[in-house]
């Protein structure tokens, strides 16, 4: 990841743009249209986001993209009932994705939940009680059960479990015979989050003060393998993000009205219900490795890497950007890395700040009475880092 580029919000999600090259390599006729496999991406990305731009346009267009196909993958079938309680009882154990409609009327939705089958409810002996079902999901590092009635599932796929990324399929004109075309994969996606915390080093006798600012990194991605990444900008801010629970259909895969009824419940606006429940289970496979052998691209690395370290600061519109280079962000691995410059010997001042309106008593006796006010100590001092320090 040594030649990709991320921008990082304190809300969980991040930008990122990562290089691909379109093709093996080979050269090409100029005007054939070609296809190719790039990736890999996360198996979450919001809706709109996913592009891919090619560096040189006097070489080549990409034209359209499309999500790689996946071979099926086959839940074990019940013996005795066939119904969706049935098919999670056969396959206890087993990674699944389950679509669950959920609400009623013009507040009904439908909602993908993906875990292990951990519970389902034995079939009573007249047949006709509802029968719940468990997930065991997994939400970072946090383990939760979702408990729901299998009378609302409409549809139920096998995944594999270790495998959490997706591939595209990238179509593409060449426009001059170039051998190696290359390309920018972007996207918007949840699962890197970062935070700052400061410490302030005090030398009372000579009133001065050494201010350190770190930054720890939260990733959940696991693309990210440790190795550098060259560029990691810092968002002071917190931007609203529009749609951002929408995955893209690129990535999820979902169907037409899946999507429209999502779309719908993110943006308020009605949408046309599900009537027909489905009464078997489709055996559609939800794999997400994208295997680098197969892809017939590889990324571009920066033989001459950068050492960790500050690479400064820049206003973007309305937000700061800390500016960091070669920052090893690594899968599950918290990383901690100064993201402002060292600050030594800066003056500071003794405050305390008294209120006097709220009085405190000590002691009543008679008509003596003492009282007492809260007196709060604080020091006062110059940022000169020359960058806006931002909370947590």
């Amino acid at each position: 990841m040594s030649g990709s580029s991320v921008i990082l919000f304190k809300t969980g999600y991040s930008f990122i743009s990562q290089p691909v090259q379109l093709g093996q390599g080979e050269e090409g006729k100029e005007g054939a249209v070609e296809e190719c496999r790039i990736g890999p991406l996360p198996a979450f990305a919001v809706h709109g986001t996913v592009a891919v731009q090619a560096w040189n346009t006097d070489q080549v267009e990409v034209l359209s993209l499309g999500r790689r196909k996946k071979e099926d993958l086959e839940l074990s079938l019940p013996t005795e009932d066939m119904s969706m309680a049935g098919f999670l009882e056969a396959n206890m154990g087993t990674m699944v994705s389950v679509d669950v409609e959920e609400g009623q009327g013009m507040r009904a939705s439908t909602r993908c939940y993906q875990g292990r089958v951990k519970w389902v409810k034995a079939l009573g002996d007249e047949g006709t009680e509802a029968r719940l079902a468990m997930l065991e999901m997994t939400e970072g590092q946090v383990k939760k059960d979702k408990l729901f009635n299998c009378s609302n599932i409409v549809n139920i796929e096998k995944i594999v479990e270790d495998e959490e990324e997706v591939s595209l399929v990238a179509r593409y004109r060449r426009t001059s015979p170039s051998k190696a075309p290359m390309a920018t994969l972007s996207y918007l996606t949840r699962g890197l989050a970062w935070a700052p915390s400061y410490s302030l080093l005090i030398n009372k006798e000579e009133m001065t003060l050494r201010l350190d600012g770190h930054a720890t990194f939260l990733c959940d991605l696991p693309q990210f393998d440790g190795e550098p990444v060259g560029c990691v900008s810092l968002v002071a801010e917190r931007p609203k993000v529009h749609l951002e629970q929408l995955c893209d259909p690129l990535v999820s895969g979902m169907g037409a009205m899946d999507f429209i009824r999502q779309l719908g419940a993110e943006t308020g606006q009605h949408v046309p219900q599900r009537r027909v429940r489905h009464s078997t289970a489709q055996f559609a496979s939800k794999s997400m490795k994208s295997n680098k052998d197969d892809m017939g691209e590889e990324m571009v690395r920066d033989v001459s890497q950068s050492v960790e370290g500050i690479k400064g600061g820049e206003s973007v519109e309305d937000f700061f950007h800390y500016q960091l280079q070669s920052v090893p962000l690594n899968h599950k691995q918290p990383v901690k890395m100064p993201f402002i410059k060292q600050c030594r010997d800066i003056k500071y001042e003794d405050i305390y700040f008294i209120d006097l309106d709220n009085n405190v008593r000590v002691a009543s006796s008679g008509e003596d009475e003492e009282s007492s006010v809260e007196v709060k100590h604080a020091i006062s001092f110059k940022n000169s880092s020359g960058q806006p320090l931002t909370s947590a």
